[in-house]
């Protein structure tokens, strides 16, 4: 989509987002309440929280915000159209009488489903994504006789179909692909950690960018990768290309990239030797490199190879470290001896550090052998952790 005025689409004003400048974010779990305060600092107006989401209201400008900026968020939705839903004629005829998809968006361009259904007589996500296939695809059709192409991973626009107690909701995802994937990491180490878990990671550890942040276990470098954005303020959407938002009826493309670029301008220089990791794997050092290497100031990131074990004093440190667990290490007594010796390493190596330990297993915090602080449990995808905070005077 190009040009700077807002496009008119016959209907557009019936839009249920447009309405009351309301829109749907997408959470992982235990990140709700932490995503809502950023989503109104950014200038959003919270709403309604649910699980794994909430409601928020807010002008073109703080929607723009969110989706550039927000580091938590896995996606923002705009709502087009909801209805009361029992029967599958229902979902397909009330999807094309209340949405004018060919005005959404033009006829060669690639378009996907995500669908959710729960409490309703129609049963199956799946099936219900087909109807509304048809649906979209029949309006085309009626209208000037060529359908879109439809796709389930690389579509060029993505549209979110919510089914609960027979009430259906069609939104539009305005950035396509999840908001987690920033574009910075070209390769994996096995069972990485989720970039929105590492940033929350970041942003409850408090740290005033002034401490040396440090993560002995770096694997691929993603927590790295984020305390690196944000002690450089580089934006969440910075590596993203993201597609959906320019479908929207009253996009606006000229204050979308004034927004982007004021964000942009705010980046900062990183300070030498602020942010510093190790992997004992040579080959993790590697991988974090290259990903640290996409990133403004990522190649300032201080990396080694060594044992966390075999580091020099590490004093006065914010530390923040995701240790192997389950798939990542082999057997329980490896993985209890692994969290003792970081203990030990905490304990006799970090004096007057702070430490956040993200544990694969609640029960492995006693095997550091250092009272916590506080214990929080979180969730990567649909794995239960938790995140201790050690002191160490």
């Amino acid at each position: 989509m190009t040009g700077t005025a807002p496009r008119q689409s016959e209907g557009m004003n019936e839009y249920e987002y447009l309405r009351e400048q309301r829109y749907f974010a997408i959470v992982t779990g235990s990140l709700e309440r932490h995503a809502a305060d950023e989503a109104a600092g950014l200038g959003a107006r919270i709403m309604q929280p649910v699980p794994r989401g909430f409601s928020f209201c807010g002008d073109q400008a703080a929607l723009y915000r969110v989706i550039i900026s927000s580091r938590l968020i896995q996606r923002v939705l705009a709502p087009l159209a909801s209805f009361v839903c029992h029967t599958e004629k229902q979902l397909y005829k009330k999807s094309r009488e209340l949405i004018d998809w060919p005005g959404l968006f033009p006829v060669e361009k690639t378009f996907g489903i995500q669908s959710n259904v729960s409490g309703s007589k129609i049963t199956h996500s799946l099936y219900a994504g087909q109807l509304l296939k048809d649906a979209i695809c029949d309006s085309f059709r009626e209208r000037g006789g060529q359908r879109p192409n439809f796709s389930t991973r690389d579509a060029d626009l993505f549209f979110n179909l919510h089914l609960k107690d027979n009430k259906a909701t069609i939104s539009l995802d305005l950035c396509g692909k999840s908001m987690h994937k920033r574009g910075y990491r070209w390769q994996a180490g096995p069972a990485p950690l989720q970039e929105t878990l590492a940033a929350l990671l970041v942003h409850l550890s408090g740290w005033d960018k002034r401490r040396v942040f440090l993560d002995p276990m770096c694997g691929s470098g993603t927590i790295l990768a984020e305390a690196l954005m944000s002690a450089c303020n580089v934006p969440a959407s910075y590596l993203r290309k993201d597609s959906g938002y320019q479908f929207l009826p009253d996009h606006d493309a000229t204050l979308f990239e004034k927004i982007r670029a004021a964000a942009n301008s705010q980046i900062k220089p990183l300070p030498e030797g602020l942010i510093q990791g190790s992997d004992i794997q040579l080959r993790n050092v590697e991988i974090a490199r290259q990903n640290l290497a996409s990133l403004p100031y990522g190649e300032l990131v201080e990396l080694k190879a060594s044992r966390f074990q075999d580091l020099d004093r590490q004093e006065g440190r914010l530390i923040v470290t995701n240790p192997p667990y389950g798939v990542r290490l082999g057997d329980e007594n490896s993985i209890k001896r692994l969290y003792n010796e970081l203990g030990d390493f905490l304990k006799q190596k970090c004096p007057a550090s702070e430490s956040y330990i993200l544990c694969g297993d609640k029960t492995l915090v006693p095997e550091l052998r250092l009272r916590a602080h506080w214990k929080k449990n979180l969730k990567n995808g649909d794995l239960e952790v938790a995140l201790a905070k050690i002191l160490v005077r």
